[in-house]
């Protein structure tokens, strides 16, 4: 998994960046919609590089770029006049249409970035909390015929959606199918 956070308000934009990411080899940590998702999502990574629009339901990339000021990279992938609007030391701006050869190498360039200037270890999961999410994933693999980047993905999601650690979601999620 990649510290990389897709967010976009407008759903089918966000499916089509995540498929570009995913498509360059990158598992993506989050997707969101919300700004509020993309710092609480930043914090637990302790970095990341967070492609977004102009635009998001709760803010604008600016005012994200200025939240996480030196724990993360803004890629704002907007139209023209709307990057005009974008400033701070933090984004990066590539304009739509966008071809993938650009957007490829804009986001190898913030993954340089990313390593060599953002690198904050997130917070360390105690070794029981480890192993629950490791067996939460292990059944929705072999029940839902999951890969791992997408059980842990869906137990991500789960546990933003609910507000509870990811540890806490793991055990309902065990709970659910051992009963």
């Amino acid at each position: 998994m990649d510290r990389i956070v897709v967010a976009f308000a407008n759903e089918e934009a966000q499916r089509r960046i995540l498929r570009l990411v995913e498509s360059h080899g990158c598992s993506p940590a989050a997707c969101c919609a919300a700004g509020a998702e993309v710092l609480r999502t930043v914090r637990k990574l302790g970095s990341a590089i967070v492609i977004c629009g102009f635009k998001l339901r709760d803010m604008t990339a600016g005012d994200l770029a200025a939240d996480l000021r030196g724990t993360a990279a803004l890629l704002v992938v907007s139209s023209a006049v709307n990057l005009d609007f974008c400033e701070g030391e933090n984004i990066h701006k590539l304009a739509t249409p966008v071809s993938r050869s650009d957007f490829y190498a804009s986001l190898d360039l913030l993954r340089q970035f990313e390593e060599k200037h953002l690198r904050h270890p997130p917070p360390k999961r105690r070794e029981a909390d480890q192993q629950l999410i490791q067996r939460a994933k292990e059944l929705l693999m072999d029940i839902n015929r999951m890969t791992e980047s997408e059980a842990h993905r869906f137990l991500q999601k789960r546990s933003m959606d609910a507000g509870l650690k990811m540890a806490e979601t793991a055990q309902i999620i065990i709970d659910s199918y051992t009963r």
